[in-house]
């Protein structure tokens, strides 16, 4: 059995179905400055023709041409095709929003997407010419469009972070003006829907209390958080949901366990045992008959959260479309798992160590 869409809302009091699982395209080889775009490419290309029907961008990621590419050769049809682009910080201020999503689109050879996230509640000030922005893993600040200290550190732009964030670091701003281009980009076509990624309550508090009835609103609608049985992430999934604001849980197989103590802790480095070779996890695919994957996978649907996963093998690809039910014990035993506090995350805390971004 393949996995149910789930309902978002968007702008005019309307309804869309949104593919789930969504496939990620972060840390494909094209963001390195040695990798194979070709094998991006085809990685992209398997999944789609696999039946995966959404694919999960950023400008951060590097994919947009790859993505695009991938879209053209699979043969299935773009408005088939979900697609979530999401907002670097250095694109933040309100003029430049735009700027951000019509590079997107001129690389993805796209004439619109689907969902368009902020992906940080950061903002951070930007330098020189956005448009000739671009990033890998060799690049300097300055090519990456982001201003930056004499320390090489990011230099926040506190007037365009969320309320609480500007707060947080003794400063004023909001989130508003920003969020306003982004629902103007809705409104002209360039996207059927805008929302957030990692932002806490107080964040989306933030737009939420701007939000109105009226019929041609555009209302947030989703969250991008990270989302899996060492770190539930309940409160937040709970907030959003009881707002109609759909859930999209990345990191859903937690492949990286941080070992705490350690600051700041190395991006991207795995330590000790990951969550898709938990002795639980383990016992629950065998009982079932299915892989890790498989599990961690349907106990985010059954939740009712949008997970995203990545998989460069075209078997694993498939296998990672096929939804089965988990018994009610199993989902019991995989909620046991989860550990205290943040020590469940498996991404940094901070991206952004010179910028307090959470009150935690």
């Amino acid at each position: 059995m393949s996995f149910k869409s789930l309902p978002m809302k968007i702008r005019g009091r309307k309804e869309i179905q949104v593919p789930s699982p969504a496939f990620g395209t972060f840390t494909l080889d094209a963001w390195k400055s040695n990798g194979d775009p070709q094998q991006a490419i085809q990685i992209i290309r398997t999944a789609i023709q696999a039946g995966c029907r959404h694919l999960d961008c950023a400008w951060e990621y590097n994919t947009d041409a790859e993505i695009g590419e991938a879209i053209c050769q699979s043969g299935v049809p773009r408005e088939e095709i979900f697609v979530t682009q999401k907002l670097w910080v250095n694109f933040c201020a309100p003029q430049n929003v735009e700027v951000a999503l019509d590079l997107a689109l001129q690389r993805m050879k796209l004439n619109y997407i689907d969902l368009f996230l902020i992906h940080h509640p950061v903002a951070v000030k930007p330098a020189g010419d956005l448009r000739e922005a671009w990033i890998n893993e060799g690049t300097t600040m300055r090519d990456q469009g982001c201003a930056a200290d004499d320390k090489g550190n990011f230099i926040p732009d506190l007037e365009h972070c969320p309320a609480a964030v500007a707060a947080l670091n003794g400063g004023e701003g909001s989130i508003i003006p920003t969020w306003n281009a982004m629902k103007a980009l809705v409104r002209c076509g360039k996207s059927r829907s805008v929302g957030v990624s990692n932002f806490d309550v107080e964040h989306m508090q933030e737009i939420l209390s701007v939000q109105s009835d009226d019929d041609d609103e555009v209302p947030l609608s989703c969250n991008q958080i990270e989302c899996h049985p060492w770190f539930p992430n309940q409160r937040l999934v709970d907030f959003s949901m009881e707002h109609n604001i759909l859930v999209m849980a990345y990191s859903p197989f937690a492949s990286i366990k941080y070992e705490y103590g350690v600051f700041p802790p190395e991006p991207f480095t795995p330590y000790g045992t990951t969550l898709l070779r938990d002795e639980t996890v383990q016992q629950i695919a065998a009982k079932n008959g299915m892989t890790a994957t498989q599990v961690l996978l349907d106990w985010a649907a059954q939740r009712s959260t949008l997970p995203i996963f990545r998989s460069c093998s075209p078997q694993h690809q498939q296998e990672n479309l096929v939804f089965r039910e988990l018994p009610q014990e199993d989902m019991q035993a995989l909620t046991t798992l989860e550990l205290d506090g943040q020590t469940g995350k498996s991404t940094a805390i901070m991206y952004f160590p010179e910028i307090k971004v959470y009150d935690w």
